[in-house]
C-alpha cells in the first residue's frame, strides 16, 4: 500500500530516494470520490512492483508541497526519477498508471543520452495526451492516432492538402527538436508551429505569426526527420498546434507516418525550492 507523507521533510527525502528507484506519488483529497479508487490500484500495484516507491500526499495538509508540484487536481500522480518528475497521471485510470510505471522502470531519470540522433534529450511523445489531442482535416480511416504507433499506418488529411494537429502534453516541456516520418510525395513541406496555442484553425494559421516557420526537403526526411527548433521559444510548453500547409509532391492528400517530440521535461518538484523543517503537521 501506499505510505502517507507526514511532513514535508520526509517528501524531500522521498524525492531523493528516486535516485535509486521509481517512485510514484499520489496527491489526493480527502473529500475526492475517485482519490478512493486510486488507493485501492495502489494497494494492489505495491505488491505487484515491489521495488517501486509508493507514497501518499493530502494536498489539504500540504498544500504548499502540492503548489511546488503544480497540482490542480486530484487524484494526481507523478513519477519520479532522479529527483525529477518523468511523467504524470490524472484521474483514476489503472491501465495509465500501470502504463507509467512500466515506462517509468524503463527510464533512466529522464534524459536519455539520445533520442533520434539529439544528445542530451530524450523522446517526450510519450507525455502526449492522446485523449486531447485531435487533428482538423484529417481522414477517420487514417486518425491522428496513427503518428504514435510503429507500423506501417499514416495520418492523412481528408479534402485536401492542409491538415492543423493540436498537440497537448501531460506535463510542461522544453522543447529541444520534432521528429517527423512520411511518405515522401506526400510529406508536409511548410510547416507552422504554434506553441500554447490551443483556438488556432485554419484561417488563424494562414494570418497568424507562429513560434516557428519550418521549410522540409526531401534530404531532411531522407536522414531521419529530426529538425531543431528554436530552443529557448519553447521552453515551457504545454501544448502545440502544428499547421501542414501543403507537401513536397504537391499531392492532394498529405499524410505523416511518424511524429516525435524531443526535449527535456520541465522538473515539477525542485527539491532545493521545497521549504524543511517548517511544516511538522500534526494529525
Amino acid at each position: 500500500m501506499a505510505i502517507n507523507v507526514e511532513r514535508t521533510e520526509q517528501f524531500v527525502e522521498i524525492i531523493r530516494e528516486s535516485a535509486n528507484k521509481l517512485i510514484v506519488v499520489d496527491f489526493y483529497s480527502t473529500t475526492c470520490p475517485p482519490c478512493l479508487i486510486v488507493d485501492q490500484i495502489l494497494g494492489t500495484l505495491s505488491m505487484q512492483y515491489p521495488s517501486v516507491g509508493f507514497y501518499k500526499v493530502d494536498i489539504g495538509r500540504f498544500s504548499d508541497v502540492a503548489m511546488q508540484c503544480r497540482i490542480t487536481a486530484t487524484p494526481t500522480l507523478q513519477f519520479y526519477r532522479k529527483g525529477r518528475t518523468i511523467s504524470e497521471v490524472r484521474g483514476a485510470n489503472q491501465k495509465a498508471i500501470v502504463d507509467a510505471i512500466e515506462a517509468g522502470l524503463n527510464d533512466n531519470g529522464g534524459e536519455a543520452k539520445s533520442a533520434y540522433g539529439v544528445i542530451g534529450h530524450s523522446d517526450l511523445t510519450k507525455l502526449v495526451i492522446k485523449t486531447q489531442s485531435e487533428c482538423l482535416n484529417q481522414d477517420d480511416d487514417h486518425p491522428l492516432d496513427n503518428v504514435f504507433t510503429e507500423g506501417d499506418s499514416v495520418l492523412q488529411s481528408d479534402v485536401d492538402e492542409q491538415m492543423v494537429l493540436h498537440i497537448a502534453f501531460n506535463q510542461p516541456i522544453k522543447l529541444h527538436s520534432i521528429m517527423i516520418k512520411a511518405p515522401l510525395e506526400n510529406a508536409p513541406k511548410n510547416i507552422k508551429i504554434f506553441a500554447n496555442r490551443t483556438d488556432v484553425g485554419f484561417d488563424d494559421a494562414e494570418s497568424s505569426t507562429p513560434t516557428q516557420e519550418l521549410v522540409m526537403d526531401e534530404g531532411i526526411y531522407k536522414s531521419g526527420g529530426v529538425v531543431n527548433l528554436r530552443y529557448v521559444r519553447f521552453q515551457n510548453v504545454n501544448s502545440l498546434s502544428i499547421f501542414v500547409a501543403d507537401n513536397l509532391g504537391d499531392e492532394d492528400v498529405t499524410a505523416i507516418s511518424q511524429l516525435a517530440f524531443i526535449g527535456t521535461a520541465v522538473n515539477t518538484a525542485n527539491v532545493s525550492e521545497i521549504r524543511q523543517g517548517e511544516d511538522d503537521h500534526g494529525h
